[in-house]
């Protein structure tokens, strides 16, 4: 007769072992579940941060840029546009490339050297108004932008947004609002209806230092100077939403005119923005509701946009 003890001992030692196979195998599943959701995992986008350093010799019309810190660059994602006197130009990426020894990547110490005569005809002279924007491809944001110029007054105070976005379906990027009469400008898309989801929104940098302000000083002036216009009267009830950043955060509205061509706009920012942590947190939308009277397109373009403030 079967040893009834021992075979009882042994199902239970076998139930043991296949619990803990069991056991093991769902932990490995639940590990490669979780891992293949973050490799797939689509993240936002991640401007680099790199420090560049900037100068120009007039006398053989050479712009420099030097990378002087910070993250390395992939050149396939760069793009250099140039502003000499309101004119933009765009550097050939197969320039960058021959620059840097044909590496992928623009590291710490690699030199850039724009000649403007050869690229587009420019002589440059020590007057000339002279602005680098180092763009970041894929998301179309400021990597950083760069004043080469080196006449008097070249630098005002008037910072303009380091990024730029639009939920409307239209486009909005930082150059097309970083020079008044360039041409280029944003298109904001009116909604039917009031919808808060749809906007054109414009960040500042994230540093009072822009402005040469740090914490704990006073600020006694924070105004926006925005140029823009709604095409054919298309467009009704604009507002101006602005955002704070202390102490957890409020946007505020304040209603601007409806206005067919471009025309400046300066508006006081310092009943909301009156310290240094309200402006390192400053952003600024636009809202508005089609007009459904008028039948062109219902669009709000913006030309100009810049912050000073002291």
């Amino acid at each position: 007769m079967p040893n009834v003890k021992k075979l009882m001992e042994n199902r239970k030692a076998v139930s043991e072992v296949v619990g803990e196979v069991l056991l093991t195998s769902i932990a490995v599943l639940l590990v490669s579940s979780i891992g293949i959701f973050i490799s797939t995992y689509d993240g936002a986008t991640d401007v680099p941060h790199t420090q560049v350093r900037e100068w120009m010799n007039t006398g053989s019309d050479t712009v420099y840029l030097e990378h002087s810190g910070g993250e390395f660059l992939e050149v396939e994602n760069l793009e250099i546009v140039i502003n000499i006197n309101g004119q933009r130009y765009v550097y050939p990426r197969a320039r960058v490339y021959s620059n840097i020894n044909n590496n992928s990547n623009w590291q710490l110490g690699d030199r850039i050297t724009i000649n403007t005569s050869r690229e587009w005809g420019i002589d440059i002279e020590s007057d000339d108004e002279i602005q680098v924007f180092l763009v970041d491809s894929p998301s179309k944001q400021i990597i950083q932008y760069l004043t080469v110029s080196s006449g008097e007054g070249a630098i005002s105070g008037w910072i303009t947004p380091s990024s730029a976005r639009d939920t409307s379906g239209g486009t909005a990027t930082p150059l097309d609002v970083y020079m008044e009469g360039d041409g280029i400008s944003t298109s904001y898309h009116a909604p039917g209806s009031s919808d808060p989801s749809k906007f054109e929104e414009f960040s500042f940098g994230g540093t009072p230092a822009l402005w040469g302000l740090f914490p704990g000083d006073n600020v006694t002036d924070v105004t926006l100077k925005i140029v823009y216009r709604v095409e054919a009267n298309s467009c009704k009830d604009i507002k101006l939403k602005i955002y704070d950043g202390s102490p957890i955060g409020n946007w505020h509205e304040e209603n601007i005119p409806v206005q067919t061509e471009f025309a400046e706009k300066s508006i006081n920012l310092y009943p909301y923005i009156n310290n240094t942590e309200d402006l390192a947190k400053i952003k600024v939308q636009l809202v508005a509701v089609e007009n459904s009277a008028v039948s062109a397109d219902k669009r709000l373009n913006v030309d100009y946009m810049a912050i000073y403030a002291n």
